[in-house]
């Protein structure tokens, strides 16, 4: 969702999740994945993002447990944010799918755990524009898993920043509202301060401001955005898109 959300913004003026990624029971392996997996996010890096997918997957096959199920879709999220800035469609339903199905098993493992419930609905959410109507078929679906993590864990400021996407990324008649997801945005970065979720939530509230033609609020919050992750290659895209003036960045 969050990626075409550019798009369709894009034709009006000018999504990753992110998130921290680790589980409760992490150990010293699965914060060097994860330490690892940020980096190829950052730099697009397809190759070294579908390597530790593998390696996880391996993992997942072998112990069957909650948090390798977890750690594969949030890899999986984020290896769609590495195929939308390599331009690569197929990729990202690819990877969209295969998340979604490790998400939906940790759901299985775990009803209860507000992490599981937020990746579901984010990597529906990136699947959505990438099969014949996809926001009538999974657009409910997403906002409810959304949701249920954020009345499981009020404080998942990742579940606030992927439900303030799909109000970007609805048309208003079904339910879009740009003030809601600046409300959202705003919440989550007060919810976790940590640069690793705050450059997603400022990435999306320039988006947002630049849909609701603010356009210095908008090249404010891509740059501190930058500031925090300037390695970031989707933080980089956003901010030539606002900041180049015909709003494609192209």
């Amino acid at each position: 969702m969050r990626y075409v959300v550019i798009a369709l913004l894009s034709a009006t003026i000018f999504a990753f999740a992110d998130a921290q990624g680790q589980s409760p029971n992490k150990t010293g392996n699965d914060v060097d994945v994860i330490g690892e997996a940020r980096q190829a996010r950052n730099q697009a890096d397809v190759k070294g993002l579908t390597d530790l997918i593998e390696q996880v997957r391996k993992r997942a096959s072998l112990g069957n447990t909650f948090e390798e199920y977890v750690q594969m879709a949030l890899l999986e999220d984020w290896l769609c944010e590495a195929a939308f800035i390599r331009k690569d469609s197929k990729l990202l339903r690819q990877a969209a799918e295969a998340g979604i199905g490790a998400a939906q098993k940790a759901v299985e493992l775990d009803p209860k755990s507000a992490e599981a419930h937020w990746l579901l609905g984010d990597l529906i959410g990136n699947l959505i524009p990438h099969v014949f109507a996809g926001g009538m078929r999974f657009g409910p679906k997403s906002i409810s898993e959304l949701e249920t993590a954020m009345r499981l864990d009020p404080r998942n400021a990742n579940a606030y920043i992927s439900r303030a996407i799909a109000y970007l990324a609805a048309p208003q008649v079904f339910g879009g509202d740009k003030q809601k997801a600046i409300v959202l945005l705003k919440k989550a970065i007060t919810l976790d301060p940590s640069p690793d979720t705050t450059d997603t939530a400022h990435i999306w509230l320039a988006l947002a401001y630049d849909a609701e033609r603010q356009k210095e609020a908008a090249v404010r919050e891509i740059t501190e955005a930058r500031q925090l992750n300037p390695d970031r290659h989707f933080v980089q895209n956003i901010y030539e898109r606002i900041t180049s003036g015909t709003g494609d960045g192209r």
